[in-house]
């Protein structure tokens, strides 16, 4: 029974037999059905221990860092550390391999500044960790997309006692936006895109810029009409809110 769960979990995996993984996660994302998500999560640790695939493994992480940060916005913060030290885990695995990986950086650099959150006496630890996996990131790929999202929730989230600034933040979110964009193919169903523009809204509302958030609001919604927590939930607050000031 176990080699035929396997053998089913890898069928899952190649293309064109299921739904891809990549696929469902963005499912997830847009209809903000987070139990479908670790679902998802789940079934790739099996098929990683199954194959030991490298690419699935970043395709795992990736996924742990979007839950991770969901699960910290709902106070789970128990759940939130089980997954960032698996994260963290992972990531060291893909850097042995692939130590000019800049995404990985990118990622490890999250996952110190997830550890703020959840450890905020080792602020300065995990800040000064941060930066330096981002900075690292930068140097090895400064046109990803992904290293510039990163860049800009370090400037969005440093306070500004310490040189943080929503107007630098939305600037870093814009140049990301931009470096997606470019990419066409990278856009198709690419929930990391999405958040960019949210972090990029996020940022404007912070630097009192609410008719270009209200904008990047709309774009989101074009880009992607299904989008349920925005079109029902997020977008309806902001105009209750802000609709004098649009």
């Amino acid at each position: 029974m176990k080699n035929l769960v396997a053998y089913l979990l890898l069928l899952a995996w190649i293309p064109g037999v299921a739904q891809g993984f990549e696929e469902r996660i963005y499912e997830a994302y847009i209809s903000g059905e987070m139990g479908d998500w670790r679902r998802v999560m789940e079934e790739m640790e099996q098929v990683y221990a199954t194959t030991g695939s490298h690419e699935l493994l970043s395709d795992l992480v990736v996924a742990q860092y979007g839950y991770i940060a969901w699960l910290i916005s709902q106070e789970k913060d128990k759940e939130a550390r089980d997954y960032v030290k698996q994260a963290e885990e992972y990531l060291e695995i893909i850097l042995a391999r692939s130590p000019g990986n800049a995404r990985a950086h990118a990622m490890l650099g999250a996952i110190y500044g997830y550890k703020i959150g959840l450890n905020a006496y080792k602020a300065v630890v995990f800040g000064k960790k941060s930066f330096s996996e981002n900075n690292l990131a930068f140097e090895l790929d400064p046109a990803d997309p992904q290293v510039w999202m990163e860049k800009g929730n370090i400037e969005f989230y440093k306070p500004a006692i310490f040189g943080g600034s929503s107007t630098e933040a939305a600037k870093i979110y814009e140049k990301s936006v931009k470096l997606y964009e470019a990419d066409n193919q990278g856009l198709k169903h690419n929930w990391l895109y999405l958040n960019t523009l949210r972090s990029l809204a996020d940022a404007y509302i912070a630097s009192e810029m609410y008719r270009k958030a209200d904008g990047v609001y709309q774009k989101m919604l074009r880009v992607e009409p299904r989008l349920k927590w925005m079109r029902e939930e997020v977008y309806p607050a902001f105009l209750k809110k802000y609709q004098g000031k649009i």
